[in-house]
């Protein structure tokens, strides 16, 4: 059945064997791996949530497709789940605040572990993002350490006082606590997963650049 908990604890699963075979000793991932690993997914700490989609999740099927060219497994497990998850915006974000007309419209997050995710986790966050092409994530920093697993080419990044470089697909991306940085997309969408792995009360806040 569409969003069990089987279906979604193989999900999760399926993403935290990738992530160990694949990027095992990057910059914090033995942390994220460790946190993972000591998150109730089990069947009594499942809630099946509400599936949300939202407009931008009309640019999940192209950046899947082109996952699965890279790292097949997680596109699968993404693939098999999305319709199940509940796609959100950060209440905080608006086109004003972000810069752009339209951010909004093309931009969500999902949880698969956290308040909002059908594991709720233990001061723990595992989700998908998505991001249209042509848009600016705009600097912004937050409490937890953050860990991003990119799946789609064509982005950029930025972290601190540095400048955006390009990130491949399968490349991951540590950011240490209240560390800025920001996102840029080409001229496709950007799919990446993502990883808070404690401090995760307080939400992103844009942080200013001259």
């Amino acid at each position: 059945m569409s969003g069990s908990h089987d279906e979604l604890a193989w999900a999760v699963g399926t993403i935290g064997s990738a992530l160990a075979a694949r990027h095992g000793g990057e910059p914090g991932v033995a942390e994220v791996l460790a946190r993972l690993g000591a998150q109730d997914l089990s069947a009594t700490a499942f809630a099946a949530v509400a599936p949300v989609r939202l407009a931008g999740c009309r640019h999940l099927p192209e950046a899947i497709g082109e996952a699965v060219m890279t790292v097949a497994e997680v596109a699968a497990a993404l693939a098999a789940v999305e319709d199940s998850l509940h796609w959100r915006r950060n209440p905080n974000y608006s086109d004003v605040a972000m810069g752009q007309p339209g951010y909004m419209q093309n931009y969500a997050y999902a949880e698969l572990i956290g308040p909002s995710g059908p594991f709720a986790g233990d001061d723990f966050l595992l989700g998908a993002f998505l991001l249209g092409p042509g848009l600016h994530y705009p600097d912004h920093c937050h409490s937890a350490p953050e860990l991003y697993w990119v799946l789609t080419e064509g982005s950029a990044w930025r972290c601190g006082d540095g400048h955006f470089a390009p990130r491949r697909a399968d490349d991951t991306i540590w950011h240490e606590p209240w560390v800025s940085h920001a996102t840029r997309t080409g001229q496709g969408p950007l799919l990446a997963l993502y990883a808070w792995t404690r401090d995760t009360g307080q939400s992103a806040r844009l942080s200013r650049r001259e």
